[in-house]
């Protein structure tokens, strides 16, 4: 009876090893995505951001988005593309890339093309 117990055991180990090396996997994809719609990298986090976003992706946009109606919208943004530009101009694209998303909430992407169109 205990050999009987004991090759049971042996075939139910590797059952539950591959369980496990497959949920572990499982876990892992999630919090790579969980990580990717944090930094807003992944195509589901940059669908959100585009439709709550002011902009297109359309570069050609930019220019457009000049125009806006109210007179402290664009002060707000003359004062910001101000700042971004003297950054750019600086060095520091980087970092007026960043400063941008965290003021307008845009996708890595869009806030790319933005400053980038900025320094044209």
């Amino acid at each position: 009876m205990s050999n009987f117990i004991f090759v049971v055991f042996l075939l139910i180990i590797p059952i539950l090893w591959s369980k496990l090396s497959k949920l572990q996997r499982q876990v892992d994809e999630l919090k790579t995505e969980v990580e990717q719609l944090r930094n807003g990298t992944s195509p589901e986090a940059n669908r959100f951001v585009l439709n709550n976003s002011p902009l297109t992706q359309d570069p050609a946009s930019f220019s457009s988005f000049a125009g806006a109606s109210s007179t402290a919208q664009s002060e707000l943004k003359n004062e910001l593309d101000q700042e971004l530009l003297a950054m750019v101009r600086r060095g520091n694209k980087i970092q007026a890339i960043k400063k941008l998303r965290e003021a307008r909430s845009l996708s890595l992407k869009e806030a790319k093309d933005y400053v980038e169109a900025l320094d044209r």
